[in-house]
């Protein structure tokens, strides 16, 4: 029998471990490629047993970076399928007009309440891992025309892989764009009394911001999210190293 959200409960867990750790590990790996593909200079210098150093040039680390993203977003795609209640698809995705009537109400200065993503996030979380995807995906073709090029370039004709940097260049102004859309969506929540980055960080969200009777999410455990990610991984090393 499902549980319903209690008026006495002060929070209500509405995410998991797993859904927090990809927002914030994809919020880190974004950011992190934008300053080695657009300002530079990322060089690093790790230590290796017996003395020895691992060097990781800027592109290098670009390179891993668009890696991790594209086993991120794998990963999710994953999740979205079979894992918590609130992070799978098939409970926060809908059609055009329940976005349409939820972005109408907040004109007409209402706060739908939901217990997960509301019709509009959902939209955003699509797009968001739409151009992600698209993005690392061209960054596979891309060259530099100097020293670099990605791990797929052999793949296709010099003239393809121009076109593809060229789209990755472009599109990276696009998912700019989706990212400051979400973080103003954040900002305008938080003004508005829900605050959706703190509910990202503790996985937790006031039973105020929850409709009445609504029934409690159902958490996955971490460990089910353990071999999702190593098949991600996996994916990822087959597509990037044995094409």
């Amino acid at each position: 029998m499902d549980q319903k959200v209690s008026s006495s409960s002060p929070t209500v867990a509405v995410w998991d471990l797993p859904t927090r750790l990809f927002h914030w590990i994809l919020v880190a790996a974004i950011l992190l490629l934008f300053l080695s593909g657009e300002i530079g200079g990322l060089d690093l210098s790790l230590p290796l047993p017996g003395g020895e150093r691992l060097m990781l040039g800027n592109m290098d680390l670009h390179m891993l970076l668009g890696e991790t993203v594209l086993g991120l977003v794998i990963f999710r795609v994953l999740w979205g399928l079979i894992g918590s209640s609130t992070a799978r698809f098939a409970t926060f995705v809908c059609g055009p007009a329940a976005v349409i009537d939820y972005l109408k109400a907040l004109k007409r200065g209402e706060l739908p309440l939901s217990v997960g993503h509301n019709p509009a996030g959902a939209l955003m979380i699509l797009a968001l891992l739409a151009l992600a995807f698209v993005q690392v995906g061209t960054g596979l073709f891309a060259n530099d025309d100097i020293f670099s090029e990605g791990p797929l370039a052999h793949l296709v004709s010099k003239g393809t892989s121009d076109l593809l940097t060229g789209v990755h260049g472009a599109l990276f102004n696009l998912l700019g764009l989706a990212i400051l859309a979400h973080v103003g969506a954040a900002v305008y929540y938080r003004l508005r009394g829900k605050n959706l980055i703190l509910s990202m960080l503790t996985g937790r969200k006031a039973a105020a911001l929850i409709p009445a009777g609504a029934e409690l999410p159902r958490l996955r455990s971490f460990w089910l999210a353990v071999p999702v990610a190593l098949i991600a991984a996996g994916a990822v090393w087959v597509l990037v190293h044995q094409l």
